[in-house]
Parts: C-alpha cells; sequence; structure tokens
C-alpha cells in the first residue's frame, strides 16, 4: 500500500486541526521546496502561503470546512512555491475519523492544473520518499483506501495474471460496474469485455509492457462500459516491485479521453472544410469570370433570336448550364463560409413549393414527391438560391440511393431547441427553428460511412458519378445560415436529413416585396476597370448597348488617370476589386481625393474572405458579386445613378 501511495503524482498533505502538516508525499515537498524534517509540524498556510495565520475565507480555506462540516470538499486554488512562481491547483480535501466518526485529520489531494507533465522519475522518488514516512501509515488501510478514493482518474491495481487487485470509484463509474463485480476479474474482460488479453488482438497493453520492462508505460485505446459502448481511454502504468527488484504487481491509472478525441475529429473535419474552402476561394475569380463571359454574351444573345427557334432552346440550354456552375461556385464558397450571402426574410414552405418542379426533374419519373408543408408560415433569413442548391443536392443524393424507384418526402415543421434537445443530440443553440426534413425509402447508409459524408470528397459512389461535394456544400450552406444539419440512416431503411434553420424574429421576418422595375437605360458616363480583357468588352457592350458612354481602364493605375483626364465627364465608377499594379478599393479612395461624392459600385469574382482585407463590406459603394446577369448590373447602375 505504501507503493500504491508513491506512485500517486498528485501533491498530498495529511493536515490535522491545528492545521499543521503531519505527513506530506514527495510531489508535495518538492512543490513547496523543503525536505520532510522541514515540512512536519508546521501549519499549512505557513508553508502554502507564506502566511503566520490560517485564510480567512471559507473559499480559501478547505480545511475549515473539511473540519467542520465532516464532509470532503473541491475547489480550486492559487499557491506559491519555493521560487516565488503561482500555480494553480485542483484541491480534493476529505476528512479522515477515528473509530467513533470524530473528524481526526484530513486528506488533501492538490493536482497541478498549471502543468500537467508527469514523468515516471518523479513516480518513483515519491515511492522512496514515502518509505521514510510515518510507519503507522503503511497499516492503515482505510487511510489508503480514502487516497485512492480522492483520485478523480480511474485507477486499478492488476497482478501478473492481469486480475483486478483493488479499483477506486473512479474506475467503477467509467465501466458502470460495482467493484464487488469487478475485483478479482481479468482487466480484459471488464475494460473490454474479451475473454483473452487485448494485446492478443495487437492492442497496445501498457500493464502487459511494464511486466515485461519493469519500466512505466502509456497507451491509448479502447474500453467498453457495461451497455457496450466504447470509450477511448488514456492508460499509464507504473510497476510494483519487491525487495529483489522483481514487478509483483501493476498500478494502471486510466483517462476518459472520449470527449477529447471527438472535439478532435471536429478539428481535423473543419480544417478540412477550410483546405477546400481555401481552393474554391482561390479558383472563384477565374472561373466566375469565365462564366461572367458566358452567361453575360449568352443573355445578349438571348434578347436577339427568336424565343421560338432552335437556336433560342440551344442558347437556353448554354444559359442554364453557366447559371448552374455558378450556383456550383457558391456553394463551394458557401460550405466553406466564403460566399458573400444575401439574407432576406424568405418563405421555407414557399421556396420548396417554387423549386417543385425542378426536384421532380432531378428525381425522374419512377420516384414519388411527397412534400408536406407546415400549417403556417415558416420565415427564415435566408439566401433562396442557397436553400434550392440545399434541396438540389439532397434531391441528386436520394435519387442515386433509390435506382429502382422509391418515394422522396418533404416535409417542414418548427421545433424548439432547449437544453434536453442540445444534451440528446450533441448539438444545436437555444431557441426556435424551422426543421426541413428530406427523407428518402433508399438503400440507406451505415453507421461508419455517415459519420463521414459531410467532408469533402468524400463519395461511395463509382469514378464519374460523384464529386464528393455535394454533402460538404449542403453543410456549409446550412452552417452560414446559422443552422444544424443532422442525418439519420440505416442500411436498407432510408435516409432522413434534417435541416434546422433559425426562425426570423418577427421584426425581422417581413418578407420583402419586390419592387416595380425602373427603367435601366441611362446616358451618363460610367469609368469601367476590369483587368479581364473578356470582361471588360463584355461589360462595356452591355453599358453602350443601355445608352451609357464607357471609359475602360485595364487596372486600378489606370483607371486613376483616366479619372483625372475626364472627371468632369465621370458619374460613376464600375471598378474590379483585386487589380494589378492598384486594387480596386485604393483606386477609389485617391478617385475620392479629386472628387469626394464620386458614386461606385465594386466588382469581384473573388471569396468574400479574399476581398474582406479590401474594406470593400465597411460603410461605402455597393458590391456585386460576379458572375451577373446584365439585367441586373443595369438595374443597380440605375438604381446607384438614381439615389
Amino acid at each position: 500500500m505504501r507503493d500504491i501511495l508513491n506512485s500517486i503524482t498528485d501533491y498530498m498533505l495529511i493536515i490535522d486541526k491545528d492545521f499543521k502538516v503531519v505527513f506530506a508525499n514527495e510531489a508535495a515537498l518538492h512543490l513547496c521546496g523543503v525536505s520532510g524534517e522541514d515540512i512536519t509540524g508546521k501549519n499549512c498556510h505557513e508553508i502554502s502561503h507564506h502566511c503566520p495565520t490560517p485564510c480567512s475565507l471559507p473559499e480559501e480555506c478547505p480545511h475549515k470546512e473539511v473540519f467542520s462540516t465532516g464532509r470532503p470538499i473541491v475547489l480550486k486554488h492559487t499557491h506559491y512555491c519555493s521560487d516565488g512562481q503561482s500555480k494553480v491547483f485542483s484541491i480534493s480535501a476529505s476528512p479522515i475519523a477515528d473509530s467513533d466518526g470524530r473528524v481526526i485529520r484530513m486528506i488533501e489531494v492538490l493536482r497541478d492544473i498549471t502543468e500537467e507533465e508527469k514523468t515516471a522519475e518523479s513516480l518513483r522518488q515519491s515511492l522512496m520518499e514515502l518509505e521514510r514516512t510515518d510507519s503507522a501509515l503503511k497499516k492503515s488501510e482505510s487511510f489508503m483506501r480514502n487516497i485512492l478514493e480522492s483520485i478523480d482518474e480511474g485507477f486499478i491495481i492488476i497482478d501478473p495474471e492481469f486480475r483486478i487487485i483493488s479499483a477506486n470509484r473512479a474506475y467503477c463509474r467509467q465501466v458502470k460496474c460495482h467493484v464487488e463485480n469487478i475485483t478479482g476479474k481479468h482487466c480484459f474482460e471488464v475494460s473490454h469485455h474479451l475473454d483473452k488479453p487485448c494485446f492478443w488482438n495487437g492492442e497496445e497493453c501498457a500493464p502487459s509492457r511494464t511486466f515485461k520492462t519493469g519500466a512505466p508505460s502509456l497507451a491509448i485505446h479502447t474500453h467498453y462500459d457495461s451497455d457496450g459502448k466504447h470509450l477511448y481511454i488514456e492508460t499509464r502504468s507504473y510497476p510494483i516491485k519487491d525487495e529483489a527488484g522483481r514487478v509483483t504487481a501493476v498500478i494502471e491509472t486510466l483517462n476518459n479521453i472520449t470527449e477529447m478525441r471527438r472535439l478532435e475529429e471536429q478539428l481535423r473535419h473543419a480544417q478540412k472544410m477550410e483546405a477546400i474552402g481555401t481552393l474554391a476561394g482561390g479558383i472563384a475569380h477565374d472561373f466566375n469570370n469565365l462564366l461572367s463571359v458566358i452567361i453575360g454574351y449568352g443573355d445578349l444573345m438571348q434578347r436577339q433570336i427568336k424565343k421560338d427557334g432552335a437556336s433560342s432552346e440551344h442558347l437556353k440550354a448554354i444559359l442554364d448550364a453557366g447559371n448552374r456552375a455558378a450556383q456550383l461556385t457558391r456553394g463551394l464558397l458557401a460550405f466553406s463560409r466564403k460566399q458573400v450571402m444575401e439574407l432576406k426574410p424568405v418563405n421555407v414552405c414557399s421556396i420548396i413549393a417554387d423549386f417543385k418542379k425542378m426536384i421532380e426533374r432531378i428525381l425522374g419519373e419512377d420516384i414519388e414527391l411527397r412534400i408536406i408543408p407546415a400549417e403556417e408560415d415558416m420565415m427564415i433569413n435566408a439566401d433562396p438560391g442557397q436553400i434550392e442548391q440545399v434541396l438540389m443536392n439532397l434531391a441528386a443524393n436520394a435519387r442515386d440511393a433509390m435506382p429502382h424507384g422509391g418515394v422522396l418526402t418533404i416535409q417542414t415543421g418548427s421545433i424548439n431547441m432547449d437544453s434536453r434537445f442540445i444534451k440528446k443530440h450533441s448539438f444545436g443553440e437555444p431557441g426556435r427553428y424551422v426543421l426541413i426534413s428530406v427523407s428518402d425509402t433508399g438503400t440507406g447508409i451505415d453507421d461508419a460511412t455517415r459519420q463521414r459524408i459531410f467532408e469533402p470528397y468524400f463519395t461511395t459512389k463509382e469514378v464519374g458519378k460523384g464529386t464528393g461535394l455535394g454533402l460538404s456544400i449542403v453543410f456549409g450552406i446550412v452552417k452560414q445560415h446559422k443552422g444544424f444539419l443532422d442525418c439519420l440512416s440505416e442500411p436498407g431503411q432510408g435516409t432522413s436529413f434534417m435541416l434546422y434553420l433559425p426562425i426570423a424574429s418577427p421584426a425581422e421576418g417581413k418578407e420583402e416585396k419586390g419592387e416595380p422595375a425602373a427603367t435601366s437605360r441611362g446616358t451618363e458616363t460610367i469609368l469601367l476597370a476590369e483587368d479581364d480583357p473578356t470582361v471588360r468588352t463584355l461589360i462595356s457592350q452591355i453599358l453602350a448597348g443601355s445608352g451609357y458612354a464607357v471609359i475602360e481602364a485595364v487596372d486600378g493605375e489606370d483607371a486613376v488617370n483616366k479619372f483625372r483626364d475626364n472627371k468632369d465627364h465621370i458619374q460613376l465608377l464600375l471598378l474590379d476589386v483585386i487589380m494589378p499594379k492598384k486594387n480596386g478599393k485604393d483606386a477609389y479612395e485617391d478617385i475620392r481625393g479629386m472628387w469626394q461624392d464620386i458614386k461606385a459600385i465594386f466588382l469581384s469574382g473573388y471569396a468574400r474572405d479574399l476581398i474582406q482585407d479590401r474594406g470593400v463590406f465597411e460603410k461605402g459603394p455597393e458590391f456585386i458579386q460576379k458572375p451577373v446577369l446584365p439585367n441586373d448590373l443595369l438595374k443597380k447602375i440605375r438604381e446607384v445613378l438614381d439615389r
């Protein structure tokens, strides 16, 4: 039992009712910078705080509380080391009673939460130091049990046959078993539910290595509680040796790191999302410039040809493909939370109803679509195009999961996320949410796959039939709308995706009404600065075709020079944000030095985070995300000029 006490790296003091130190382990002696002879008999407040009198407040002194109430107490406290440095400790103080139940002493266990590093050397020093302590303490089994039970980590002692000799309450809580059902059983039977040692199956086993080498060991592996639920456990083992140096037993401490592992997995997932988001942001500019040309010229051509001819149908297909490509780019940026979202109050049921025909085209004739709307209007602040992107991706996945037909059900309702919901589902923030469930009767998903479905580029489809980005985009869009996403599925039982989106407050929930479109033509002069020649030519033609005079600039520096030469004629600046020599924001500021009230609009195909540093989203000019339809561009220009 003396070896057990010495194996503990926490700081331990035994204090009598006069606040004098009866015993201190080696860890405590090292902390205070004194020897056993120097500390025994001294007041604890003198050692810990260099103070001649006891601490005055109960929260500063656990000793008074324990002696007065006879109950254990746990608190955080600051002590001062011999070198003057302060350290924060978690202190567990427990009473020690005589045979009549009177509290005569207390044991105080201090865990240094300033530095967690433990070494085997400090453990061995603690073992040797304890041999020089009061021999009466060695015989007190109840005293030792008090020490073990004050430790909040699982603690067991194992014999060479891997049978558990002793276990503390923390270990019993971990495995959800009573101590009487543990003692005498093999550790692999209790912790792993196995009938043979875990290292026979290739698992790392810290006690096994300690029995073989006589040295402390560390391992991290999986344990199972009585319900079969797996737990990730960090195990450390330390040898107990006889006088001949032979290992007669092993002390094993077990720390449940399941929650830490879960957080690490979340961090890795977030890093993957950030990586693909960075990639998407990098390609967005060039891709959006190309789409601007495709969609822009296509729109111009559509106005000039007959609507009932074959060419009109072909052109419409081109524009539809271009718009889907633009939507895909916005979706990529949305899942990485880099997209400029156009949030406004919208009715979820209306979005689903308006998008019904598109969903039916995605599903095909052999899949039945059932839409079950809520009985009341469900208003949220959202970008309707992004919500449609979510529905489109989920419908496409459902179609692939039902190759022989089936039923896709989209249902809307509301739910109040409270503490019970959040605790049960392990996600959420308190408040009222719209719940959109998208359920299919398809093949379903196994648990291992379900854990990874939102990872970028993860797909179970054949090569050429999936990018692995669809559900990542869905995840990002939902997160950018401050919502939550869950998936329920079992093999052969279909799949349900549950989307939780915050309900708009009454002040926010008034759906915007469209105003009558004003004329988009004008006669003003516009300075256009765009470094991509194809995009610059397109925009110039759109503007000229609507009556505007256009002065073109190839970069920010050229824009400043062109404005200086024509400042009496220019009414509006149309500036790309990121250009060679001088970016759009800097060019705008230089031009404002010549005309303070000049009107301006910024354009960019870059992701939001890449242009955030340019100050574009601060109060100032309007911003338009590429690609933009000619009509939308002309309306925005007219709107700014007419202010």
